[in-house]
């Protein structure tokens, strides 16, 4: 039997695993929300005259190794790669501040689909070219999203992931942590709920739920249309709830996608 120094000695230098010493805890990013997110508006210009502090999350993300990412516990990966993509879009915007209508086929092409001239959209390779160093590689906003949240089965990350467009899901005030994400992620369902621009009922002999286009792009990982109201149903005012049950089955209409960039310069700090 080992002394009881020998054992106090072994247990002061086990290694401490990987995931618990290199993963960031956040607080760089939630600096940067508290310092220039204004009722789920961005303050872009302001980040962009002083970009430290998301410049050094991001830096702190990229340092991460990949290994220690893959041996956290699930609700910690999700947590980190949520944030991972709101901060690279935010990096995304900033990169490109003042956003400008792009020239030549791209420009009618972009006029044709009806995207404003400050739309993140008019940035080249928006979303499928990689820009962004996370876990030691450089990503994508679409590898981000597709390859690695999307396939964690959690359909909630629609109400989380925001791609600085005005009528996505609002960005979080604080970033998304491990230990609070099944709590952060009701609260992001219930507050797209509850803003009008994204949920709306409309009550007569059927009713119809108007819904933001975002739930039509993903419903398939709520399992079609009906999985998307059913998904939503807990989270309705209980008087809307009881007229769809009465009332069912409603009709679902998705509303207009606006990507209008979520820019306090364009809409000031109130909506």
């Amino acid at each position: 039997m080992k002394s009881p120094i020998l054992l106090a000695a072994a247990v002061a230098f086990t290694p401490v695993p990987a995931a618990a010493q290199d993963l960031p805890d956040h607080s760089k990013f939630a600096a940067v929300l508290s310092a220039h997110l204004h009722n789920g508006l961005v303050d872009y210009a302001a980040i962009r005259a002083d970009r430290t502090g998301l410049d050094n999350y991001i830096d702190e993300l990229g340092s991460t190794s990949a290994t220690a990412v893959n041996s956290a516990p699930r609700d910690t990966q999700l947590a980190f790669w949520i944030n991972a993509y709101n901060a690279c879009t935010m990096r995304r915007v900033v990169d490109h501040y003042p956003i400008e209508r792009r020239a030549g086929l791209a420009s009618i092409v972009n006029r044709v689909r009806g995207m404003p001239a400050n739309s993140i959209r008019q940035i080249p390779n928006t979303f499928d070219g990689a820009f962004c160093t996370v876990a030691g590689k450089e990503r994508s906003l679409d590898e981000i999203e597709h390859e690695i949240i999307r396939p964690m089965g959690e359909p909630r990350i629609h109400f989380a992931v925001n791609c600085a467009a005005l009528s996505c899901p609002a960005l979080a005030a604080e970033p998304y942590t491990g230990d609070a994400l099944d709590e952060q992620l009701d609260a992001s369902v219930a507050a797209l709920v509850a803003n009008s621009a994204h949920y709306r009922l409309e009550r007569g002999s059927r009713p119809v739920v108007h819904l933001n286009k975002v739930l039509d792009w993903y419903k398939d990982d709520f399992g079609g249309e009906e999985g998307v109201l059913s998904f939503l149903l807990p989270y309705l005012p209980e008087g809307d709830r009881e007229f769809i049950e009465s009332n069912g089955p409603a009709q679902i209409e998705f509303e207009h996608y606006d990507w209008t960039l979520n820019d306090t310069v364009v809409f000031g700090s109130h909506r």
